[in-house]
């Protein structure tokens, strides 16, 4: 390491995890040097403009440019120059799945890998610099994979070039983080775990990667195998996925049999020790997100292909399209004459990201039955639908619905049961909430 503690890390790919977490690193003191193959996107960055929708994010990407090297007036580092001057070099850049396969379209049991291309391709031209570098490199893969590809896919195409196993000349390590969307930077820097999975014997880049995550947080440093690190990861975000599922399955109970979901809810919620923490334990709409989805159509496909007793991921995704489409029921059976109105498109409140949203999902399955769907997002879709009675859906929770003015002969349907009364011509259903048998 350098001199006083400061790093020199590089970063391959500074997209909508690359960058947050680059300009985060800088916060405690590091110089990050960063390349993309979108140069737009970087002459953007050079000039403080930044599209990401993460808190005062231009802001702290104006404070952490001069220690974000990104290349001088109107040149960029190539991955060579990026790899020359790191000690660790974090590969952030994007495993896509098909578009129909994120969640907001329904996934008929289609089940796919991820796609690695872009991932092969950055590794491999990582490899290719560290073959022609003198100093020891750890390389730490934080995108997102199913279990065994650093193994069998990474690794192989890495040695290939550097003709080294991992702990000579080089390191490779699958060190995924565990953040949302929105909260990128903040998630980072205050992480539940750190997870460091690396090459069995090579305890040397696991020790580099760990003392730099010493100088970040005090989190848990978990050393494990590429593997262990792979399921981990995917299987938190799936975990996430079940928990909205059981808490939307008690909220469908609750509002066929007169309970209250909430009051359910928070009692589970206190059950800390056999149970689990109360986040995601409220129903609401499904899970969404760049993540969560896709991990679970892809933790689908490869239950099919390990051969597993039974395929838990196709039943999470499959209670996830049923329950939207009972969303959708209820919009019908209360309005079977009105336009349709989801308010929300987002996958969630305070972000700009539509991928895998269940309202997206929801507007499918309701243009399936003939409806007329219009969507009003405070981000995504700011024009106002026709004041007109219409069913209004929420289905992103966003603070402004609180207070929308809903049109007089209007139904609105809350599953979230955060809209706590609507004017008296306006029918207010609130999903799971006791006083709907």
């Amino acid at each position: 390491m350098a001199p006083g503690g400061n790093i020199k890390l590089g970063f391959i790919g500074l997209g909508k995890l690359g960058l947050p977490v680059a300009i985060a690193i800088t916060q405690k003191g590091h110089e990050v040097y960063g390349c993309d193959v979108n140069q737009s996107l970087l002459s953007d960055y050079k000039n403080g403009v930044v599209s990401l929708y993460e808190p005062d994010i231009a802001n702290q990407l104006k404070e952490a440019l001069p220690h974000l090297h990104l290349g001088g007036a109107g040149e960029y580092l190539s991955i060579r120059d990026v790899v020359r001057e790191s000690e660790i070099i974090f590969i952030a850049v994007q495993t896509p799945h098909p578009p129909e396969l994120d969640g907001s379209v329904r996934f008929h049991h289609v089940r796919k890998d991820f796609d690695y291309t872009y991932l092969v391709q950055a590794a491999k031209d990582v490899a290719e610099a560290i073959k022609e570098t003198e100093n020891y490199k750890v390389v730490a893969i934080i995108s997102t994979v199913l279990p065994g590809t650093t193994w069998n896919t990474i690794y192989p195409a890495m040695y290939n070039i550097i003709r080294e196993p991992p702990g000579r000349k080089w390191g490779l390590c699958y060190n995924p983080s565990f953040i949302a969307m929105g909260q990128t930077i903040n998630n980072f820097l205050y992480p539940e775990i750190t997870l460091i999975g690396q090459w069995v014997g090579d305890d040397k880049s696991a020790g580099i990667l760990e003392d730099f995550y010493n100088t970040l947080h005090g989190a848990p440093k978990l050393r494990m195998t590429w593997e262990e690190a792979e399921m981990v990861k995917v299987v938190y975000n799936t975990f996430i996925g079940l928990k909205i599922v059981l808490a939307n399955t008690v909220m469908e109970f609750c509002h066929k049999t007169g309970a209250d979901c909430d009051v359910v809810s928070h009692a589970l919620s206190l059950a800390t020790d056999r149970l689990i923490s109360p986040k995601y334990l409220r129903g609401g709409m499904g899970d969404g997100g760049a993540c969560h989805p896709r991990d679970a159509l892809a933790l689908s496909y490869h239950s099919d292909k390990l051969g597993l007793s039974y395929n838990l991921f196709d039943m999470v995704m499959t209670v996830r399209e049923k329950q939207t489409e009972w969303i959708a029921d209820l919009a019908c059976e209360h309005g079977p004459t009105l336009p349709k109105v989801i308010l929300g498109r987002t996958f969630k409140p305070d972000t700009n990201l539509v991928d895998g949203s269940c309202s997206v999902l929801l507007a499918n399955i309701l243009r399936e039955r003939g409806e007329e769907v219009i969507f009003y997002d405070p981000v995504t879709d700011t024009t106002l639908p026709p004041y007109q009675p219409s069913v209004y859906i929420i289905g992103t929770n966003w603070p402004e619905f609180k207070s929308f003015k809903f049109a007089p002969g209007s139904v609105v349907i809350d599953p979230w049961r955060y809209i706590d009364e609507a004017p008296y011509d306006v029918e207010l259903i609130s999903v799971g909430r006791r006083t709907w048998c």
